[in-house]
């Protein structure tokens, strides 16, 4: 990437306050204590306006540290910087990047495939990457999902690059519209309606809304993907669906039941990974297409992923063995249901952030475990407060107890045996797995603190146990899988 200052002055409809127009800049950051990192790069400051900081008071600072421009909002006085840095005046900082990145996207005639949903967005980008490895794809890395995020993403396009997949977050109402102003999706995939951020936007209904915003910039020929065994998803592939948006003239589905597009049948889960085959459509005829296929991850909401990944992938003319194997070769991001076998136990590390619904999914894939060769003899939940859920909090997490008291009552035979909460909010699951005493209630554990529940796993885990461990990041529940995949279990 290379950006001369005029554009990015002409972009941003900003002012060149000092500094030269021909200059470029092939990076844009908004640490400036992260510039002396970025070797060999002509960095672009952002100063972002923060509850707590601003970031103007740190353009000095980006500019002794190699900053050879920097973006300054107009009710702030210029610093004292050398004269050679460029200087552009904005009204608001970030608002000039995303301008920026929107003016970048538009120099590139390639499918963008924008990714969202309440849960499941980073693995379905991973997914829908991996089967479209056969041709040259950038994408998000990480979860550069943001207002700030995103831009940054779509910087990372360069011209051999055949399509793009970008990761779009929202929490607050008009974030989707403005992100998808960036990136301008020609495809979107629609992975689920959940309750995170409820509290910002009150209804799952809003949630839809506000998502949908993802297909803003459609063309005629773009597609929108839906998860059809969502009830509120399964509605927009209804043409007279008024929740539909105008600009959506095609929406392919996928699932777990034929009414889907693309559906998955035959499947089954082993310590190792889950199995399935997907039946996809060949043509306008309705005759359908089948293909086996091996996630060496678990659970049904990656069956989901996949499905979707192999949606998009034909859709964009890749054959279904190229993305049989690219999905195959998938392995999940750090703390996001790795799988780790250890001393006799099988331990899932889904760590990295959670919601309700996310956690309801983790109970699914405990349950579904069949451990093949090395049979479970004992599957065991260890589950954290979920934070941001405002007023919704203890009804959200009682939910999740009462889906685990359902699910054990449905099948016994693979049932949640153990429960640990952890925190102060996660007692409700506690509450709502006990809600109704029966026979097949989970023994409940529950915990302040991350070092009693480890203290009490050490001294209860034995061989032939499965442990998912989910919780909030902020609640750092990674220190019970990193203590549990260090320690030893006993007979």
């Amino acid at each position: 990437m290379k950006i001369k200052i005029s554009d990015i002055v002409s972009a941003t409809k900003g002012h060149l306050i000092q500094g030269d127009p021909e200059t470029f800049i092939d990076c844009f950051s908004t640490n400036s204590k992260e510039i002396p990192e970025l070797s060999g790069k002509s960095v672009l400051f952002v100063p972002v306006m923060g509850e707590r900081v601003d970031g103007h008071r740190f353009i000095e600072n980006a500019c002794e540290a190699g900053a050879v421009a920097f973006f300054i909002n107009d009710d702030h006085k210029m610093p004292s910087v050398a004269k050679n840095i460029c200087a552009i005046e904005v009204a608001d900082a970030v608002k000039a990047l995303q301008d920026t990145a929107a003016w970048y996207r538009d120099n590139f005639n390639i499918p963008v495939v924008g990714i969202t949903g309440s849960v499941g967005k980073t693995s379905t980008k991973e997914m829908v990457a991996a089967a479209l490895s056969s041709i040259k794809v950038h994408s998000t890395k990480g979860n550069q999902n943001s207002q700030i995020g995103l831009p940054i993403t779509v910087f990372g396009i360069d011209k051999d690059d055949k399509a793009a997949i970008v990761e779009m977050g929202m929490s607050m109402p008009g974030e989707m519209a403005r992100i998808a102003a960036v990136s301008k999706p020609d495809y979107a995939v629609f992975t689920n309606v959940g309750v995170a951020h409820i509290g910002n936007l009150h209804s799952k209904e809003n949630i839809r809304a506000e998502k949908l915003h993802i297909t803003d910039h459609f063309n005629e020929e773009s597609i929108l993907f839906v998860n059809d065994d969502d009830p509120l998803l399964h509605e927009l592939a209804d043409p007279s669906c008024p929740a539909r948006p105008a600009l959506v003239r095609r929406v392919v589905t996928f699932g777990t039941t034929p009414h889907a597009d693309y559906y998955a049948s035959s499947i089954s889960v082993s310590g190792d990974g889950t199995d399935f085959v997907v039946n996809y459509p060949l043509g306008e005829n309705g005759s359908l297409g089948s293909i086996h296929v091996h996630l060496a991850v678990l659970g049904l909401h990656n069956v989901r992923n996949a499905l979707a990944a192999f949606a998009v992938a034909s859709s964009l003319g890749i054959s279904t063995e190229d993305a049989k194997k690219g999905i195959e070769s998938y392995r999940p991001l750090a703390m996001r249901g790795n799988i780790i076998k250890v001393n006799g136990i099988t331990l899932v590390d889904d760590t990295y952030n959670a919601s309700p619904d996310s956690m309801k999914s983790a109970i699914d894939v405990l349950g579904s475990m069949r451990g093949g060769t090395e049979p479970i003899r004992r599957r065991i939940a260890v589950l954290a407060d979920v934070l941001e859920l405002g007023e919704d909090s203890e009804k959200e997490h009682f939910s999740v107890g009462t889906f685990i008291r359902d699910y054990n009552a449905k099948d016994p035979d693979h049932r949640i045996n153990i429960l640990v909460t952890v925190g102060n909010d996660s007692k409700q699951i506690a509450y709502g797995a006990t809600a109704d005493i029966g026979a097949f209630n989970p023994e409940v554990k529950s915990f302040d603190s991350n070092t009693d529940a480890i203290d009490y796993l050490k001294s209860e885990i034995k061989n032939g146990d499965a442990i998912v461990v989910k919780g909030s990041r902020g609640m750092h529940t990674d220190e019970i899988v990193h203590a549990l995949a260090d320690g030893r279990a006993v007979d």
